[in-house]
């Protein structure tokens, strides 16, 4: 009678690892790539990411997806750029230390392992509705969230039109999770 306790017991656990749809991020990778003078790309990267997803393929309808980055982390690898960046002209770190993203609504895309979330992203004072294709892998209690998506840095007062900045940001996400 107890090894059969025991053995429920650790059938529990694992059936709660490998159903539950909870995901901790364990690591991120976001990164950035911008048009810039004379033809060249101006990239770099943000980090300081926290957030919390409930993500579960069989209903996306309750899928949840929240996340912030810490503006200051912002990193193209120029400390004079990025000095610049941090500033008053473009992300104003001080007064908008956060940058925010939540789900809004997931769908399914047109092929396996693929979605298309709706989420509201805010930067600055700004929040628009974007929407990002995605996907998602999962293996065992661990899963893969890939994105890559465009924005106007105009459309959130991230500096003003020039003929030497890009207007199109393109960002990349990589968020490899583990299930808890």
């Amino acid at each position: 009678m107890y090894y059969k306790s025991i053995f429920t017991g650790i059938l529990l656990i694992f059936s709660h690892l490998t159903l539950s749809q909870n995901w901790k991020v364990a690591s991120n990778y976001i990164t950035f790539k911008i048009k810039h003078a004379f033809g060249s790309t101006a990239e770099g990267n943000i980090g300081g990411f926290s957030g919390s997803i409930y993500f579960d393929t069989n209903q996306l309808t309750k899928t949840s997806m929240n996340a912030s980055l810490e503006a200051r982390t912002i990193d193209t690898g120029l400390g004079l750029r990025d000095k610049t960046l941090k500033g008053v002209k473009y992300f104003e770190v001080e007064k908008f230390p956060k940058i925010l993203i939540t789900s809004t609504k997931i769908e399914h895309g047109t092929k396996e392992n693929e979605y298309i979330g709706s989420f509201d992203l805010t930067i600055k004072s700004t929040t628009k509705s974007i929407k990002i294709p995605f996907s998602f892998i999962k293996i065992t209690n661990s899963g893969q969230f890939k994105a890559s998506f465009q924005i106007n840095r105009l459309d959130f007062d991230i500096g003003e039109s020039s003929a030497l900045l890009g207007d199109t940001v393109t960002i990349f996400v990589t968020l490899n999770t583990v299930a808890l």
